[in-house]
């Protein structure tokens, strides 16, 4: 049986500490940490919070709890405040803020929990996308050095792959904003990549054939294209956005088209429209601010349009799912959670965003002249 002083001295040799250290920086004697780890001691439940902090482990890690069992419902948790933050924020920097605030309050009275620290660090690279405006300059610093130390934590000692990958991801962007590029390509080529074309996900489909069968495999493949989806989707999106904000609406508006090309062949098929959704609306904002850009107002409220009758498309086929337990068998707990939170007022303040985006970039004049026109 796993002890609590099994756990302290695997945590502490995995952070390369000596007895010695550990003790100097809690504040007890060496001698005090080594009758912990041998079990002929408990630790005081005063002392429980720096020890975890020292370990760069959450307590329930300490006793033995897994962690990973909890990681989906914390995250949807966690999803669900997000959404109700973005809500009330007046401004998409006001909401970044705003929950850089609260993951700083759960770090502290959670530290180790790599959820929560992975969080903090992608809001901190959405942070650096603001970077033009006067507030987030003055809180970058401090929010960069704890997203830098918070993200150090979660790569040395969390155990669940996805949350060290979106931590390298998002680390690499809050180097890039600060020109440490050489920092920024570590943590880049931490990363899978698909160079080599050997994807373990195509291997694991035909692993799963050879040792479950044709039906098996068929579910694995599924699982796969919602991955590889959501990769394209992605790649579009952040290459369509680098454009436009280089005042390049032709180039931004050529790889945006493709991709909404590309979102619909995607979208034939019914179990990767919810790999597309954010995606899609994302583009089009994109879109339609290139056309305002270009003074094409009609092609603009045409893309407005367009942009309207799909998240009406997906809010309907998130119903018909959530409606049936078979189809919600199709998708994880996780992408349930979002589509129950698709309601028509989230549509609305989506889209209300995209206005205000207009009216802060390209000003009060081509504001009004285009909320007349839709």
């Amino acid at each position: 049986m796993v002890t609590l002083g099994d756990n302290i001295r695997k945590a502490r040799k995995k952070m390369g500490l000596t007895q010695e250290e550990v003790a100097s920086v809690i504040g007890v004697t060496s001698q005090a940490v080594s009758r912990w780890e041998s079990g002929s001691g408990m630790p005081d439940i005063s002392l429980l919070v720096p020890l975890a902090q020292t370990l760069s482990v959450s307590i329930d890690s300490l006793f033995g709890y897994e962690q990973q069992e909890r990681s989906e419902t914390t995250y949807f948790e966690l999803s669900r405040k997000f959404e109700d933050i973005e809500k009330k924020a007046s401004s998409p920097l006001e909401a970044i803020l705003t929950k850089l605030d609260m993951l700083e309050q759960n770090a502290n009275l959670m530290p180790g929990n790599s959820i929560y620290a992975t969080c903090y660090v992608e809001k901190v690279a959405a942070l650096s996308r603001h970077l033009y405006d006067e507030r987030a300059q003055q809180e970058w610093p401090d929010k960069r050095n704890r997203a830098i130390r918070l993200g150090t934590q979660v790569i040395r000692s969390c155990q669940e792959t996805e949350w060290v990958e979106r931590t390298h991801y998002a680390l690499a962007f809050v180097y890039m904003a600060d020109k440490d590029f050489e920092s920024s390509r570590e943590h880049i080529m931490r990363l899978p990549s698909v160079d080599s074309n050997r994807l373990r996900e195509s291997i694991l489909a035909q692993l799963t054939y050879a040792e479950k069968g044709v039906d098996e495999m068929k579910n694995i493949t599924e699982f796969n294209l919602q991955k590889f989806a959501r990769a394209m989707n992605k790649e579009v999106l952040y290459a369509a956005e680098t454009l436009i904000w280089n005042n390049r609406p032709e180039d931004a508006l050529e790889i945006g088209l493709w991709g909404i090309r590309l979102m619909h062949t995607f979208e034939e098929r019914d179990d990767l429209i919810p790999y597309c959704r954010g995606f899609f609306r994302d583009i089009y904002k994109v879109m339609i601010v290139a056309d305002l850009k270009k003074e094409d107002y009609d092609q603009a409220r045409i893309h407005w349009n367009e942009l309207q009758a799909g998240m009406n498309r997906h809010y309907e086929y998130y119903q018909k799912v959530l409606g049936s337990d078979q189809e919600m068998a199709m998708f994880t707990d996780r992408q349930l959670g979002r589509m129950r939170s698709y309601t028509p007022e989230l549509i609305r303040d989506k889209q209300d965003e995209i206005l205000n985006i207009i009216k802060k970039f390209l000003g009060q004049e081509v504001y009004d002249k285009f909320t007349d026109m839709i």
